[in-house]
């Protein structure tokens, strides 16, 4: 995430190329996407599991397709230290419990 320091990510959006009107900063956040994940040594299986996304998606994401934006808000998130890899485990965790309804109770 210290590949980032430099950039404001905001849902998708690298703000500091935002007023390019939207083509550049999608390439810049797909360009900084994939230089984390390699910086990390993941894979894209692995890094992209972690936002519910399959590898084959996740390939399609940083080859230039849009990335919808319930997504985009998780890596928003991630990118800025708000959610942390044990947050996201938590949550699929919890949603992935058989007997758990889908509505998450405060402290979960």
């Amino acid at each position: 995430m210290e590949l980032l320091d430099n950039h404001q990510w905001q849902a998708g959006v690298n703000s500091s190329h935002a007023h390019t009107g939207g083509d550049l900063s999608s390439v810049i956040d797909r360009v900084l996407i994939i230089a984390y994940r390699k910086k990390k040594k993941e894979s894209q299986r692995r890094f992209w599991a972690r936002f519910g996304v399959t590898q084959s998606r996740g390939s399609r994401f940083e080859s230039g397709a849009e990335i919808p934006p319930p997504v985009s808000i998780l890596l928003g998130l991630y990118f800025n230290k708000t959610i942390s890899d044990g947050d996201l485990g938590r949550a699929e965790r919890v949603l992935r419990r058989p007997e758990t309804p889908m509505m998450l109770s405060p402290g979960q």
